[in-house]
């Protein structure tokens, strides 16, 4: 762990002690970032969990995490469902099964990070979860983290709203949220900024393609595997 996570994690620790006892749970964005914290055993005797998933694409419904919900999401993702349970769902095993007074939840500002974690905080507040919930907000680049409390009551809606019919919610949102939904609404569309770049770069090898995708869209997100299919499609 650099010298500068070093820091932002003992201020972290002087702002709530209680986030590395073991009645909290970590959510961290992706296995990478888990493998690293668990391994380094970041945030002391807490617990930590993935979430292995893109909720930025593809098709999704209600309940979260139920049965048509892992069934249409390993459709999208041309998984099968054995495949995405091992991936997705039992990793958050700790989520489902045991108690915690806190729960944090590590995500970055881009679009992909934001309907990851919309996802999470409606799964915390349609399963009527009563501890404290935390959003740690951080910059991967400098992993600057902006920590703040997020009262629950609105975010199952929004999730409906946002990314099962693709409409802008009326609630009010943390602005980065704001921001990533939409980003969100506009990729839905087939005139946006991410496929008219690759309409008019489509000449360029794919995996110099891939590197201006990422420099020139930061605020989205997308992977490789989001970008790929997208190319995919395109070409």
């Amino acid at each position: 762990m650099n010298l500068s996570r070093e820091i932002e994690v003992e201020q972290i620790k002087a702002r709530k002690r209680a986030l590395f006892d073991q009645n909290a749970l970590h959510i961290l964005n992706g296995q990478a970032m888990y493998d690293e914290f668990k391994d380094k055993r970041v945030m002391g005797d807490a617990d930590y969990t993935p979430f292995n998933e893109a909720m930025c694409v593809n098709t999704t419904t209600t309940p979260i995490f139920g049965k048509a919900f892992i069934q249409m999401r390993a459709a999208g993702h041309h998984e099968s469902e054995e495949n995405y349970r091992n991936k997705v769902i039992k990793p958050l095993n700790k989520l489902f099964k045991k108690s915690y007074d806190y729960i944090v939840l590590w995500f970055g500002e881009d679009m992909f990070c934001q309907m990851n974690l919309l996802t999470l905080l409606a799964y915390l507040e349609h399963s009527q979860y009563k501890g404290k919930v935390f959003f740690n907000c951080f910059k991967e680049d400098e992993f600057k983290v902006s920590q703040m409390e997020l009262p629950l009551g609105h975010y199952y809606s929004v999730y409906e709203d946002v990314l099962i019919h693709h409409r802008k919610p009326t609630h009010e949102l943390l602005p980065v949220m704001s921001q990533a939904i939409d980003i969100f609404l506009d990729m839905q569309t087939m005139n946006n900024p991410v496929v008219n770049y690759i309409l008019k770069y489509k000449h360029l090898s794919t995996s110099e393609l891939l590197k201006r995708l990422f420099k020139v869209f930061p605020t989205v997100g997308y992977g490789d595997s989001q970008y790929m299919a997208l190319i995919n499609k395109i070409k």
